[in-house]
């Protein structure tokens, strides 16, 4: 009776996310689907050799496995590139989680995926919040981890409680919902340097995604990531993290650090920030926005190859 009940909350999971695929961005990747609870379902995309060295992919905050197709464009021949959907994005189970630390949720999720599919010696690969998520699971989900690559990551930057408390009234739910197309488009003109094509196609998304029933839940789910990212801060534990890290910035990145609270400070200080790591290589990339994988394409593919030639 147990395994019944399991089987049905998995199955509603599943039709939880497909019955609004009009809404939910479609990928030119095939998708696959990972029950790793009760009640979540992520969807994840799967290129290259199944035997070749393994890139787990995490994207950042109302990010998405497009974040990642020039990435996986320009490794998947040599390298098993995997992204995923985290909860309450994309194509995964879409609804809002009643978690109290959602950095330690990713962490766990993050974790969860890579023993379903039975992952070993992996790389994992975070951008901003997911670089964040990555630094959790590195301290907490470690036993099958090999390297860390943090991109643009959030968490080396701190905030005071009341630079805090700002930036969580930013993120309010409502307030994400009440966006217009000119504010969705100038939030996504901030990530970048230069606007890619494949840019246009995500606002679009975004756009569509307004539309949906669930956007409310995904609402919820960035207002409760952004809660996570300051309240579980981890500044103070990078000296912790035991696995080789390369950590890599893009030198015209205008969402780190923050514009309006530390005008004074640079990114090239806040990639510093990483040195607290015991096994660090920092880089920067020139003419990289906060979206640098998107950005410089080339440069950030061969950064990441870089990395297994050391």
């Amino acid at each position: 009776m147990k395994r019944l009940l399991i089987i049905s909350s998995l199955l509603i999971s599943h039709l939880l996310t497909a019955q609004n695929d009009e809404f939910m961005p479609q990928y030119k990747y095939a998708v696959h689907q990972a029950a790793i609870s009760e009640n979540i379902t992520l969807a994840y995309v799967d290129e290259g050799p199944k035997k070749a060295p393994v890139i787990l992919m995490v994207h950042g905050l109302g990010g998405y496995i497009k974040n990642w197709y020039p990435t996986i464009d320009g490794l998947k021949d040599s390298y098993r590139c995997i992204a995923i959907d985290l909860p309450g994005y994309g194509q995964s189970t879409m609804h809002a989680f009643a978690e109290d630390d959602y950095m330690a949720f990713f962490a766990r999720t993050v974790d969860q995926f890579a023993k379903a599919l039975k992952l070993k010696c992996v790389t994992l690969l975070g951008h901003s919040m997911g670089g964040q998520v990555s630094i959790v699971t590195a301290l907490q989900h470690p036993r099958w981890l090999q390297r860390l690559i943090l991109a643009a990551p959030a968490g080396f930057e701190t905030f005071n409680e009341l630079e805090g408390n700002a930036l969580k009234q930013y993120a309010a739910a409502p307030a994400l919902m009440s966006h217009t197309e000119a504010q969705v488009r100038a939030a996504y003109q901030a990530n970048f340097v230069e606007m890619p094509p494949l840019a246009e196609e995500m606002i679009q998304d975004r756009l569509n995604a307004k539309k949906a029933p669930w956007f409310e839940a995904y609402a919820k789910v960035r207002e409760r990531a952004v809660y996570g990212m300051l309240d579980h801060p981890v500044n103070q534990e990078l000296e912790n993290i035991k696995v080789p890290t390369h950590v890599i910035f893009g030198v015209k990145d205008m969402l780190i650090p923050n514009r309006f609270f530390h005008q004074a400070m640079t990114t090239e200080q806040v990639a510093n920030i990483g040195q607290k790591i015991p096994q660090v290589n920092i880089q920067l990339i020139e003419a990289a926005g906060h979206m640098l994988q998107m950005d410089q394409p080339d440069r950030f593919n061969q950064a990441i190859k870089q990395v297994f030639t050391k």
